[in-house]
C-alpha cells in the first residue's frame, strides 16, 4: 500500500505555523507499528511460519526538499502479509482508522495484491514434488509467489527451490551455494525423466 500526506509548505523558521507532512507520516508510522504490536499478541498464531503471526511493514518513507522547508507531502510504502485466519479487511480498517485519525486528508491506495497458498500437505502434488525432490515434509514459508493465483486459476500448485530466504534472500550479494544449485539440478533431471 501507499499513504500519501499532505502539509503545507513554508519557512522552517516559521515552522510551527504550518503542517508538516512527514509528522503526520511518522504518526502513521508509530501507528502501523502499534497495529503490529497488536497482532503480534493478541492475532491468530500459526507456529509452522518463522514468524507466526500477521504482519505490517513499512518499507518506505520519503519526504521533504530542503531542510528549510516545512514539507508538504511525504509518502510511505508499507505491506500487510496475514496468515489465512486473519481478516486483511478488518486489518485494513484499523490502518484506515488510525490514518484517519492522525489527517482526515491522508490517502490511501493499494498498489498490488496477491493471494497466498493454501494446498494441503496430502495433496497429490505435493506428494510428487516430494518424490521429484528427493525431500520429505512440508513447511510455510511467509513470502509471496505467484503460486497463490495458479491456485485460484484452478492449477494445483508447489513452491519448492533452492537456498534460504532467511540468509540468501534481499541481501547484500545474496546468492546460493553449489550444493543447493546441484540438488536444484538433480530434481530438474528427475522432472524431465518424469515428462519423458
Amino acid at each position: 500500500w501507499r499513504a500519501r500526506c499532505h502539509g503545507q509548505p513554508g519557512h522552517s523558521a516559521l515552522a510551527p505555523l504550518f503542517r508538516n507532512a512527514l509528522h503526520d507520516a511518522v504518526d502513521l508510522v508509530a501507528a502501523l507499528r502499534a497495529i503490529q504490536a497488536d497482532l503480534a499478541q493478541t492475532g491468530p498464531q500459526d507456529p509452522a511460519y518463522g514468524v507466526p503471526y500477521s504482519t505490517v511493514h513499512v518499507g518506505t518513507l520519503h519526504g521533504g526538499t530542503a531542510l528549510n522547508i516545512v514539507p508538504d507531502r511525504a509518502e510511505l510504502r508499507f505491506e500487510l502479509r496475514h496468515l489465512a485466519e486473519d481478516d486483511p479487511a478488518a486489518i485494513e480498517a484499523r490502518i484506515r482508522a488510525a490514518a484517519a485519525a492522525i489527517a482526515p486528508d491522508i490517502e490511501i491506495t493499494e498498489d498490488f495484491a496477491y493471494p497466498g497458498l493454501a494446498i494441503a500437505p496430502d495433496h497429490p502434488a505435493v506428494g510428487l514434488v516430494q518424490a521429484l525432490s528427493g525431500q520429505g515434509g512440508t513447511t510455510k514459508v511467509t513470502y509471496g509467489t505467484e503460486a497463490g493465483i495458479f491456485a485460484e486459476m484452478g492449477i494445483a500448485a508447489v513452491v519448492c527451490g533452492p537456498g534460504s530466504m532467511e540468509r540468501d534472500g534481499h541481501k547484500a550479494d545474496e546468492g546460493l551455494d553449489m550444493a543447493q544449485l546441484a540438488a536444484c539440478e538433480a530434481m530438474l533431471g528427475r522432472v524431465l525423466e518424469h515428462l519423458a
